[in-house]
Protein backbone atom coordinates (compact mmCIF):
# COMPACT_ATOMS: atom_id res chain seq x y z
CA UNK A 1 0.00 0.00 0.00
CA UNK A 2 2.59 2.51 0.65
CA UNK A 3 4.62 1.70 -2.13
CA UNK A 4 1.06 2.40 -4.33
CA UNK A 5 0.73 5.93 -2.33
CA UNK A 6 4.37 6.65 -3.59
CA UNK A 7 3.54 5.85 -6.82
CA UNK A 8 0.50 8.21 -6.88
CA UNK A 9 2.46 10.62 -5.75
CA UNK A 10 5.70 11.38 -7.80
CA UNK A 11 3.08 10.08 -10.78
CA UNK A 12 3.55 13.20 -13.82
CA UNK A 13 0.50 15.46 -14.57
CA UNK A 14 -1.01 14.82 -17.94
CA UNK A 15 0.28 16.53 -20.83
CA UNK A 16 -3.11 17.63 -21.84
CA UNK A 17 -3.34 19.84 -18.83
CA UNK A 18 -1.30 22.16 -20.34
CA UNK A 19 -4.32 23.05 -22.77
CA UNK A 20 -6.43 24.15 -20.28
CA UNK A 21 -4.90 28.35 -20.35
CA UNK A 22 -4.89 28.00 -23.82
CA UNK A 23 -8.30 26.88 -23.65
CA UNK A 24 -9.26 29.76 -21.31
CA UNK A 25 -7.56 32.20 -23.21
CA UNK A 26 -9.27 31.33 -26.45
CA UNK A 27 -12.09 31.81 -24.73
CA UNK A 28 -12.13 35.08 -23.07
CA UNK A 29 -11.01 36.71 -26.51
CA UNK A 30 -13.50 38.06 -29.64
CA UNK A 31 -14.64 35.64 -31.65
CA UNK A 32 -13.17 37.23 -34.47
CA UNK A 33 -9.91 36.44 -33.38
CA UNK A 34 -9.92 33.12 -32.25
CA UNK A 35 -10.19 31.73 -35.69
CA UNK A 36 -6.48 33.36 -37.14
CA UNK A 37 -4.97 32.24 -33.89
CA UNK A 38 -5.63 28.88 -34.04
CA UNK A 39 -5.07 28.33 -37.63
CA UNK A 40 -1.52 30.25 -37.16
CA UNK A 41 -1.00 27.66 -33.89
CA UNK A 42 -1.79 25.04 -36.35
CA UNK A 43 -0.01 25.47 -39.33
CA UNK A 44 3.03 26.55 -36.87
CA UNK A 45 2.88 23.26 -35.64
CA UNK A 46 2.63 21.23 -39.44
CA UNK A 47 5.51 22.98 -40.57
CA UNK A 48 7.70 23.18 -37.59
CA UNK A 49 7.03 18.89 -38.24
CA UNK A 50 6.82 18.76 -41.37
CA UNK A 51 9.61 21.53 -42.66
CA UNK A 52 9.61 20.20 -46.34
CA UNK A 53 5.70 21.67 -46.61
CA UNK A 54 6.96 25.16 -45.26
CA UNK A 55 9.27 25.08 -48.85
CA UNK A 56 6.17 23.93 -50.81
CA UNK A 57 4.02 26.63 -49.04
CA UNK A 58 6.82 29.47 -49.82
CA UNK A 59 6.37 28.47 -53.34
CA UNK A 60 2.73 30.44 -53.02
CA UNK A 61 3.30 32.62 -49.88
CA UNK A 62 6.11 35.16 -52.36
CA UNK A 63 3.09 36.80 -55.02
CA UNK A 64 0.60 36.42 -51.97
CA UNK A 65 2.55 38.16 -49.49
CA UNK A 66 1.62 42.11 -49.55
CA UNK A 67 -1.93 40.42 -48.48
CA UNK A 68 -0.79 38.86 -45.14
CA UNK A 69 2.16 41.66 -43.82
CA UNK A 70 2.45 43.01 -40.06
CA UNK A 71 3.71 45.87 -39.66
CA UNK A 72 5.00 47.26 -36.26
CA UNK A 73 6.88 50.71 -35.64
CA UNK A 74 8.11 50.91 -39.56
CA UNK A 75 9.00 47.19 -39.77
CA UNK A 76 7.38 45.32 -42.13
CA UNK A 77 7.02 41.40 -41.26
CA UNK A 78 5.57 39.04 -44.48
CA UNK A 79 4.07 35.78 -44.15
CA UNK A 80 6.72 34.66 -46.50
CA UNK A 81 9.88 35.66 -43.98
CA UNK A 82 7.41 33.95 -40.87
CA UNK A 83 7.29 30.48 -42.96
CA UNK A 84 11.29 30.86 -43.72
CA UNK A 85 11.78 30.94 -40.31
CA UNK A 86 9.47 28.03 -39.84
CA UNK A 87 11.00 26.25 -42.28
CA UNK A 88 14.80 27.10 -40.68
CA UNK A 89 13.78 25.61 -36.73
CA UNK A 90 12.03 22.86 -38.31
CA UNK A 91 14.95 21.70 -40.76
CA UNK A 92 17.67 22.46 -38.39
CA UNK A 93 16.06 20.39 -35.48
CA UNK A 94 15.80 17.57 -37.64
CA UNK A 95 19.43 17.71 -38.78
CA UNK A 96 19.94 17.95 -35.25
CA UNK A 97 18.13 14.89 -34.51
CA UNK A 98 19.99 13.37 -37.26
CA UNK A 99 16.50 12.57 -39.39
CA UNK A 100 17.37 15.10 -42.26
CA UNK A 101 21.02 15.02 -43.81
CA UNK A 102 23.35 18.05 -43.85
CA UNK A 103 22.92 20.61 -47.20
CA UNK A 104 25.89 19.70 -49.01
CA UNK A 105 28.96 21.89 -50.34
CA UNK A 106 28.59 23.26 -53.85
CA UNK A 107 30.23 25.66 -56.04
CA UNK A 108 26.38 27.50 -55.95
CA UNK A 109 26.16 27.10 -52.38
CA UNK A 110 29.85 28.90 -52.25
CA UNK A 111 28.88 31.42 -54.39
CA UNK A 112 26.07 32.69 -52.12
CA UNK A 113 27.98 32.48 -48.91
CA UNK A 114 30.52 34.81 -50.50
CA UNK A 115 28.36 36.90 -52.24
CA UNK A 116 26.15 37.75 -48.60
CA UNK A 117 29.84 38.22 -47.11
CA UNK A 118 31.05 40.59 -49.35
CA UNK A 119 27.55 42.12 -48.52
CA UNK A 120 27.71 42.28 -45.14
CA UNK A 121 30.78 44.17 -45.33
CA UNK A 122 29.13 47.07 -46.93
CA UNK A 123 26.83 46.85 -43.40
CA UNK A 124 29.70 48.55 -41.26
CA UNK A 125 29.99 52.00 -43.64
CA UNK A 126 26.04 52.30 -44.61
CA UNK A 127 24.51 55.44 -43.31
CA UNK A 128 21.35 53.48 -42.24
CA UNK A 129 21.52 50.26 -40.94
CA UNK A 130 17.76 49.46 -41.25
CA UNK A 131 17.68 49.90 -45.24
CA UNK A 132 21.08 47.12 -45.01
CA UNK A 133 19.39 44.85 -42.75
CA UNK A 134 16.44 44.62 -44.72
CA UNK A 135 18.20 44.23 -48.15
CA UNK A 136 20.90 41.66 -46.80
CA UNK A 137 17.58 39.57 -45.48
CA UNK A 138 16.50 39.20 -49.17
CA UNK A 139 19.67 37.38 -49.41
CA UNK A 140 19.69 35.57 -46.40
CA UNK A 141 16.44 33.91 -47.39
CA UNK A 142 17.59 33.06 -50.58
CA UNK A 143 20.29 31.23 -49.05
CA UNK A 144 18.32 29.82 -46.43
CA UNK A 145 15.69 28.48 -48.79
CA UNK A 146 18.60 26.76 -51.06
CA UNK A 147 20.61 25.46 -47.70
CA UNK A 148 17.30 23.57 -46.52
CA UNK A 149 15.60 22.59 -49.92
CA UNK A 150 18.99 20.86 -51.37
CA UNK A 151 18.65 19.06 -48.09
CA UNK A 152 14.98 18.32 -47.71
CA UNK A 153 13.94 18.16 -51.62
CA UNK A 154 15.51 14.63 -51.94
CA UNK A 155 13.29 12.23 -54.03
CA UNK A 156 11.95 13.04 -57.17
CA UNK A 157 8.19 12.78 -55.70
CA UNK A 158 9.57 15.96 -53.43
CA UNK A 159 10.87 17.63 -56.61
CA UNK A 160 7.56 16.82 -58.73
CA UNK A 161 5.83 18.89 -55.75
CA UNK A 162 7.74 21.63 -55.84
CA UNK A 163 7.20 22.06 -59.46
CA UNK A 164 3.37 21.44 -59.15
CA UNK A 165 3.57 24.13 -56.50
CA UNK A 166 5.68 26.97 -58.25
CA UNK A 167 3.48 25.99 -61.89
CA UNK A 168 0.33 26.54 -59.51
CA UNK A 169 1.50 29.78 -57.87
CA UNK A 170 2.30 31.35 -61.19
CA UNK A 171 -1.06 30.53 -62.72
CA UNK A 172 -2.77 31.62 -59.66
CA UNK A 173 -1.02 35.25 -59.92
CA UNK A 174 -1.69 35.38 -63.97
CA UNK A 175 -5.63 34.93 -63.33
CA UNK A 176 -5.32 37.59 -60.65
CA UNK A 177 -3.96 39.79 -63.02
CA UNK A 178 -6.41 38.60 -66.22
CA UNK A 179 -9.37 39.58 -64.40
CA UNK A 180 -7.45 42.99 -63.11
CA UNK A 181 -7.02 44.12 -66.74
CA UNK A 182 -10.49 42.68 -67.91
CA UNK A 183 -13.00 44.32 -65.37
CA UNK A 184 -10.45 47.20 -65.63
CA UNK A 185 -9.81 47.46 -62.11
CA UNK A 186 -6.68 49.68 -61.16
CA UNK A 187 -5.25 53.32 -60.65
CA UNK A 188 -6.48 55.37 -63.22
CA UNK A 189 -2.79 55.64 -64.69
CA UNK A 190 -2.44 51.72 -65.21
CA UNK A 191 -4.87 52.03 -68.15
CA UNK A 192 -3.30 52.86 -71.28
CA UNK A 193 -5.22 54.54 -74.38
CA UNK A 194 -9.14 54.28 -72.48
CA UNK A 195 -8.47 50.64 -73.37
CA UNK A 196 -6.29 48.14 -71.46
CA UNK A 197 -5.88 47.96 -67.92
CA UNK A 198 -2.14 46.90 -67.11
CA UNK A 199 -2.18 43.65 -64.95
CA UNK A 200 -0.09 44.00 -61.51
CA UNK A 201 -1.45 41.44 -59.63
CA UNK A 202 -0.87 41.48 -55.94
CA UNK A 203 2.78 43.52 -56.63
CA UNK A 204 1.52 46.90 -56.71
CA UNK A 205 3.34 47.18 -59.78
CA UNK A 206 3.28 46.16 -63.60
CA UNK A 207 6.95 45.53 -63.94
CA UNK A 208 7.60 43.09 -60.72
CA UNK A 209 4.24 41.45 -61.58
CA UNK A 210 5.56 40.71 -64.87
CA UNK A 211 8.91 40.09 -63.53
CA UNK A 212 7.59 37.21 -61.31
CA UNK A 213 5.57 35.42 -63.93
CA UNK A 214 8.28 35.37 -66.35
CA UNK A 215 10.11 33.04 -63.93
CA UNK A 216 6.94 30.89 -64.75
CA UNK A 217 6.33 31.12 -68.35
CA UNK A 218 9.64 29.50 -69.43
CA UNK A 219 9.11 26.80 -67.39
CA UNK A 220 5.95 26.13 -68.08
CA UNK A 221 6.96 26.03 -71.87
CA UNK A 222 9.59 23.74 -72.16
CA UNK A 223 7.88 21.05 -70.26
CA UNK A 224 4.83 21.98 -72.46
CA UNK A 225 6.41 21.94 -76.12
CA UNK A 226 9.60 19.23 -74.79
CA UNK A 227 9.08 17.92 -71.65
CA UNK A 228 5.45 16.48 -71.04
CA UNK A 229 4.20 13.19 -73.52
CA UNK A 230 0.52 14.18 -73.98
CA UNK A 231 -1.98 13.36 -71.92
CA UNK A 232 -3.70 15.31 -68.89
CA UNK A 233 -0.50 16.83 -67.47
CA UNK A 234 0.39 18.08 -70.43
CA UNK A 235 -2.67 19.78 -71.09
CA UNK A 236 -2.69 21.17 -67.89
CA UNK A 237 0.81 22.67 -68.25
CA UNK A 238 -0.51 24.45 -71.78
CA UNK A 239 -3.09 25.90 -69.57
CA UNK A 240 -0.28 27.13 -67.43
CA UNK A 241 1.89 28.36 -69.96
CA UNK A 242 -1.03 30.18 -72.05
CA UNK A 243 -2.70 32.29 -69.08
CA UNK A 244 0.61 33.26 -67.31
CA UNK A 245 2.19 34.78 -70.69
CA UNK A 246 -1.20 36.13 -71.55
CA UNK A 247 -0.93 38.04 -68.24
CA UNK A 248 2.41 38.88 -68.68
CA UNK A 249 1.74 40.41 -72.31
CA UNK A 250 -0.69 42.67 -70.55
CA UNK A 251 1.64 43.71 -68.13
CA UNK A 252 2.98 46.15 -70.76
CA UNK A 253 6.39 45.73 -69.61
CA UNK A 254 8.84 46.26 -72.03
CA UNK A 255 11.57 44.95 -69.76
CA UNK A 256 9.55 41.72 -68.97
CA UNK A 257 8.64 41.24 -73.01
CA UNK A 258 12.47 41.92 -74.05
CA UNK A 259 12.84 38.84 -71.00
CA UNK A 260 10.64 37.22 -72.37
CA UNK A 261 12.21 37.29 -75.58
CA UNK A 262 15.62 36.06 -74.48
CA UNK A 263 14.25 33.53 -72.31
CA UNK A 264 11.68 31.77 -75.49
CA UNK A 265 14.34 31.98 -77.32
CA UNK A 266 16.81 30.23 -75.46
CA UNK A 267 14.23 27.27 -74.64
CA UNK A 268 13.94 26.58 -78.67
CA UNK A 269 17.58 27.17 -79.24
CA UNK A 270 18.80 24.47 -76.05
CA UNK A 271 16.07 22.22 -76.80
CA UNK A 272 15.78 22.12 -80.86
CA UNK A 273 18.72 21.97 -83.34
CA UNK A 274 16.65 23.10 -85.96
CA UNK A 275 15.07 26.04 -84.03
CA UNK A 276 18.54 27.25 -82.97
CA UNK A 277 19.46 27.12 -86.77
CA UNK A 278 16.14 29.07 -87.51
CA UNK A 279 16.66 31.28 -84.65
CA UNK A 280 20.16 32.56 -85.65
CA UNK A 281 19.24 33.01 -89.70
CA UNK A 282 16.40 34.71 -88.26
CA UNK A 283 18.17 37.06 -86.26
CA UNK A 284 20.65 37.81 -89.25
CA UNK A 285 17.43 38.13 -91.19
CA UNK A 286 16.03 40.93 -88.87
CA UNK A 287 19.28 42.82 -88.88
CA UNK A 288 19.88 42.93 -92.32
CA UNK A 289 16.26 43.80 -92.26
CA UNK A 290 16.36 46.62 -90.14
CA UNK A 291 18.88 47.87 -91.76
CA UNK A 292 17.33 48.83 -95.00
CA UNK A 293 14.47 50.02 -93.65
CA UNK A 294 15.47 52.62 -91.36
CA UNK A 295 16.03 55.14 -93.70
CA UNK A 296 11.77 54.25 -94.13
CA UNK A 297 10.93 54.36 -90.61
CA UNK A 298 9.16 57.11 -89.32
CA UNK A 299 11.96 60.47 -87.86
CA UNK A 300 9.82 60.16 -84.55
CA UNK A 301 10.62 56.33 -83.96
CA UNK A 302 14.70 56.35 -84.98
CA UNK A 303 15.10 60.41 -83.30
CA UNK A 304 13.55 58.77 -79.75
CA UNK A 305 15.53 55.47 -80.44
CA UNK A 306 18.50 56.82 -81.01
CA UNK A 307 18.57 59.54 -77.70
CA UNK A 308 17.41 56.47 -75.76
CA UNK A 309 20.54 54.61 -76.81
CA UNK A 310 23.27 58.30 -77.05
CA UNK A 311 21.59 59.40 -73.30
CA UNK A 312 22.48 56.03 -71.81
CA UNK A 313 25.99 55.90 -73.34
CA UNK A 314 26.27 59.50 -72.17
CA UNK A 315 24.74 60.07 -68.85
CA UNK A 316 26.24 63.54 -68.73
CA UNK A 317 23.53 64.65 -71.38
CA UNK A 318 20.60 63.92 -68.69
CA UNK A 319 21.41 66.88 -66.57
CA UNK A 320 20.64 69.64 -69.34
CA UNK A 321 17.92 67.80 -71.06
CA UNK A 322 14.53 69.16 -71.41
CA UNK A 323 11.75 67.45 -69.77
CA UNK A 324 8.62 66.78 -71.58
CA UNK A 325 5.58 64.45 -71.33
CA UNK A 326 7.24 62.20 -74.26
CA UNK A 327 10.46 61.86 -72.83
CA UNK A 328 9.37 61.85 -69.28
CA UNK A 329 9.71 57.85 -68.64
CA UNK A 330 13.01 58.04 -70.44
CA UNK A 331 14.50 60.82 -68.24
CA UNK A 332 13.76 59.76 -65.17
CA UNK A 333 15.21 56.00 -65.53
CA UNK A 334 18.45 57.66 -66.77
CA UNK A 335 18.02 59.96 -63.61
CA UNK A 336 18.61 56.67 -61.73
CA UNK A 337 21.40 55.26 -63.94
CA UNK A 338 23.02 58.64 -63.31
CA UNK A 339 22.71 59.31 -59.80
CA UNK A 340 23.75 55.49 -59.13
CA UNK A 341 26.97 55.58 -61.31
CA UNK A 342 27.95 58.58 -59.72
CA UNK A 343 27.82 56.49 -56.24
CA UNK A 344 29.80 54.31 -57.35
CA UNK A 345 32.27 56.86 -59.13
CA UNK A 346 32.53 58.29 -55.45
CA UNK A 347 32.34 54.82 -53.58
CA UNK A 348 33.94 52.87 -55.73
CA UNK A 349 35.21 50.00 -53.42
CA UNK A 350 32.55 49.34 -50.94
CA UNK A 351 29.87 51.59 -52.25
CA UNK A 352 27.34 53.58 -50.47
CA UNK A 353 25.90 50.65 -48.41
CA UNK A 354 23.64 47.27 -49.14
CA UNK A 355 20.39 48.68 -49.10
CA UNK A 356 21.32 52.40 -48.95
CA UNK A 357 20.31 53.68 -52.39
CA UNK A 358 17.90 56.15 -51.08
CA UNK A 359 19.62 57.18 -48.17
CA UNK A 360 22.51 58.42 -50.44
CA UNK A 361 20.05 59.61 -53.05
CA UNK A 362 19.83 62.93 -51.69
CA UNK A 363 23.71 64.01 -52.36
CA UNK A 364 23.79 62.53 -56.03
CA UNK A 365 20.52 63.22 -57.53
CA UNK A 366 19.82 65.61 -60.00
CA UNK A 367 17.96 68.81 -59.34
CA UNK A 368 14.91 68.02 -61.48
CA UNK A 369 14.65 64.87 -60.41
CA UNK A 370 14.40 64.89 -56.21
CA UNK A 371 12.28 61.22 -55.42
CA UNK A 372 14.49 58.36 -55.21
CA UNK A 373 13.27 55.25 -56.27
CA UNK A 374 14.57 52.60 -54.08
CA UNK A 375 17.14 51.76 -56.90
CA UNK A 376 18.33 52.82 -60.08
CA UNK A 377 16.37 50.81 -62.14
CA UNK A 378 18.70 48.54 -63.07
CA UNK A 379 20.33 45.97 -60.44
CA UNK A 380 23.76 45.49 -61.72
CA UNK A 381 24.54 49.21 -61.27
CA UNK A 382 22.19 49.63 -57.96
CA UNK A 383 24.80 46.58 -56.36
CA UNK A 384 27.28 48.76 -57.69
CA UNK A 385 26.69 51.75 -56.21
CA UNK A 386 25.25 50.10 -52.79
CA UNK A 387 28.62 47.64 -52.80
CA UNK A 388 31.16 48.83 -54.60
CA UNK A 389 32.96 46.81 -57.20
CA UNK A 390 33.52 44.19 -54.55
CA UNK A 391 29.77 43.63 -54.55
CA UNK A 392 29.54 43.91 -58.00
CA UNK A 393 32.35 41.22 -58.73
CA UNK A 394 30.45 39.22 -56.08
CA UNK A 395 27.30 39.28 -57.87
CA UNK A 396 28.84 38.47 -61.23
CA UNK A 397 30.35 35.99 -60.09
CA UNK A 398 27.17 34.27 -58.77
CA UNK A 399 25.29 34.78 -61.99
CA UNK A 400 28.64 33.29 -63.57
CA UNK A 401 28.31 30.18 -61.09
CA UNK A 402 23.90 29.63 -61.39
CA UNK A 403 24.13 29.52 -65.26
CA UNK A 404 27.33 27.00 -65.64
CA UNK A 405 25.25 25.07 -62.89
CA UNK A 406 22.61 24.76 -65.49
CA UNK A 407 24.89 23.36 -67.82
CA UNK A 408 25.93 21.35 -65.60
CA UNK A 409 22.52 20.05 -64.86
CA UNK A 410 22.01 19.80 -68.24
CA UNK A 411 24.43 17.55 -69.05
CA UNK A 412 23.32 15.27 -66.13
CA UNK A 413 19.35 15.51 -66.96
CA UNK A 414 18.72 11.42 -67.16
CA UNK A 415 15.52 11.59 -69.40
CA UNK A 416 13.38 13.93 -70.87
CA UNK A 417 11.03 15.69 -68.39
CA UNK A 418 14.15 16.30 -65.88
CA UNK A 419 16.34 17.98 -69.53
CA UNK A 420 12.73 20.29 -70.07
CA UNK A 421 12.86 21.46 -66.25
CA UNK A 422 16.55 22.24 -66.40
CA UNK A 423 16.01 24.06 -70.01
CA UNK A 424 12.91 26.01 -68.19
CA UNK A 425 15.02 27.27 -65.26
CA UNK A 426 17.66 28.03 -67.29
CA UNK A 427 15.24 29.96 -69.40
CA UNK A 428 13.50 31.41 -66.39
CA UNK A 429 17.10 32.63 -64.57
CA UNK A 430 17.97 34.27 -68.03
CA UNK A 431 14.66 36.47 -68.15
CA UNK A 432 15.21 37.57 -64.33
CA UNK A 433 18.95 38.76 -65.90
CA UNK A 434 17.51 40.21 -68.84
CA UNK A 435 15.02 42.24 -66.96
CA UNK A 436 17.34 43.27 -64.05
CA UNK A 437 19.23 45.26 -66.14
CA UNK A 438 15.87 47.82 -66.85
CA UNK A 439 14.54 47.78 -63.15
CA UNK A 440 15.57 45.57 -59.88
CA UNK A 441 13.29 42.67 -59.41
CA UNK A 442 14.75 41.51 -55.87
CA UNK A 443 11.41 42.65 -54.31
CA UNK A 444 8.44 41.10 -52.98
CA UNK A 445 9.83 37.88 -51.53
CA UNK A 446 11.55 36.99 -55.01
CA UNK A 447 14.15 35.82 -53.73
CA UNK A 448 12.82 33.34 -52.30
CA UNK A 449 11.69 31.95 -55.24
CA UNK A 450 14.69 32.24 -57.16
CA UNK A 451 16.07 29.91 -54.18
CA UNK A 452 13.01 27.31 -54.96
CA UNK A 453 14.15 27.44 -58.75
CA UNK A 454 17.80 26.79 -57.49
CA UNK A 455 16.69 24.15 -55.63
CA UNK A 456 14.43 22.45 -57.95
CA UNK A 457 17.95 23.06 -60.59
CA UNK A 458 20.52 21.21 -57.75
CA UNK A 459 17.82 17.85 -57.84
CA UNK A 460 17.05 17.88 -61.05
CA UNK A 461 19.60 15.63 -62.44
CA UNK A 462 18.75 12.97 -59.63
CA UNK A 463 15.60 12.74 -61.33
CA UNK A 464 11.48 14.38 -61.32
CA UNK A 465 10.15 11.07 -62.51
CA UNK A 466 10.02 7.79 -60.67
CA UNK A 467 12.13 5.09 -62.75
CA UNK A 468 12.15 1.05 -62.09
CA UNK A 469 15.46 0.19 -60.70
CA UNK A 470 17.90 -1.30 -62.76
CA UNK A 471 17.94 -5.00 -62.74
CA UNK A 472 21.49 -5.01 -61.09
CA UNK A 473 20.33 -3.23 -57.97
Amino acid sequence: MAALTASRQTAKPSPWLLMLPLGITLALLPPAAVFPIVLATAGTAVLLARPRWALYLLALTVPYQGLFDFKYQDVSISITEAVVVLLLVGWLTLVLNRRARPATASPLLGAIAGLLVCFALTVFIAPNINLAAKEMLKWIELAAVFLAGTSLIEAPAHRRTLLIWLLGAGASQALVGLVQSVLRQGPEHFMIGGLIMRAYGTFEQPNPFGGYLGLTVPLAVSLAVFGLQPGLARRLVIVVALITALALALTLSRGAWTAQLVALALVLAVSNTRARQALGAGVVFVVILLAALWPLIPSEVTERLTSVVVSAVDLGSVKEAVVTPDNWAVLERLSQWYAGWEMFLDNPILGVGIGNYNAAYETYRLEQWPVALGHAHNHYLTIAAEAGFVGFLAYVFFWVVVFRACAHALRRAPGRIERAVVVGILSSLAAFATHNLFDVLFVHGMGVTLGLLLTLLHGAPHGLADRPASAGS
